[in-house]
């Protein structure tokens, strides 16, 4: 196995992990310090309680960032058979014999234990430890997304001067709108976080229906591209599978532990799954 890392070994990676981290920084003070004084002059409790959840929200999502990036996806320290199991397969780039659903990344140099995908945000995989943190990542980009864009309609509509044509095309085209001299410079720069709020909160829910389906139906991408459906053990034990025994609380913050029922390794298939209850009935 090669040598275990954590930050992102590659430019692309790196450059997109950068900038989500600094967009989240970013947009949550500019939805503190300028979008919400403006929104709540009067300093209502509403005031105090929106610093409150963005802290909250902005916290989940570096949180599970950085829990996917320090979570070992690996077989780690685990004593891998020798000889060929049948469903295992040899793996040149380890010199190892691989476990069911695990695959080599060019990218992490390694086998990764049921590999999902190589995230560029994060810059490793996503796999059996630490696909909790992806769900939980992505979750919590699309609130906050969702959340800063609402707070950005009362802020850059009134600085456009109210829902009109007009308004609507300097949205979307803002710099046109500044080179142009139709729009200052203070509501350029709000309109292109709004929009980057809107296109982020798009692009993030896209992802998350479509792991939320992987999640409930406990495949990986390459067993849903293959048809490969013999690991769905029913909606509430698929959860347990991925996001551990404490599913239903590991939405609340990436610090509360749930741990997975199995290794990584070892895999229980519907078939496991009929048989065991049919010898406890």
């Amino acid at each position: 196995m090669a040598k275990r890392r954590i930050w992102p070994n590659n430019v692309l990676d790196f450059c997109a992990f950068l900038f989500v981290v600094t967009a989240a920084i970013v947009i949550f003070f500019y939805e503190i310090f300028v979008v919400i004084p403006y929104v709540h002059v009067d300093k209502t409790w509403l005031y105090y309680l929106h610093y409150i959840c963005g802290t909250f929200v902005v916290s989940n999502i570096l949180g599970n960032l950085f829990g996917i990036m320090v979570t070992d996806t690996t077989s780690g320290s685990a004593i891998l058979p020798s000889v060929l199991k049948p469903n295992w397969r040899f793996c040149p780039g380890c010199e190892a014999n691989s476990p069911p659903r695990s695959f080599h990344c060019n990218v992490c140099k390694t086998c990764v234990l049921k590999r999902d995908h190589h995230c560029i945000f994060s810059g490793c995989c996503i796999g059996y430890k630490n696909q909790r943190f992806f769900i939980g990542f992505l979750f919590y980009m699309m609130i906050g997304c969702l959340y800063a864009t609402v707070l950005n309609m009362f802020f850059v509509w009134d600085m456009l001067g109210g829902f009109t044509p007009f308004s609507i095309f300097a949205h979307v085209l803002p710099f046109i709108f500044w080179i142009t001299g139709y729009l200052e410079l203070g509501a350029t720069f709000a309109t292109l976080f709004s929009m980057l709020c809107i296109t982020g909160f798009g692009f993030v829910a896209s992802l998350l229906a479509f792991h939320l389906q992987l999640l409930l139906r406990n495949q990986t991408t390459f067993e849903k591209n293959h048809g490969i459906t013999e690991y769905n053990l029913g909606w509430k034990e698929n959860l347990i599978q991925t996001l551990g025994e404490r599913w239903y609380i590991v939405w609340g913050f990436p610090l509360l532990r749930s741990p997975l029922p199995g290794d990584g390794i070892i895999f229980m298939n519907e078939e496991e799954l009929k048989l065991s209850s049919t010898k406890n009935r």
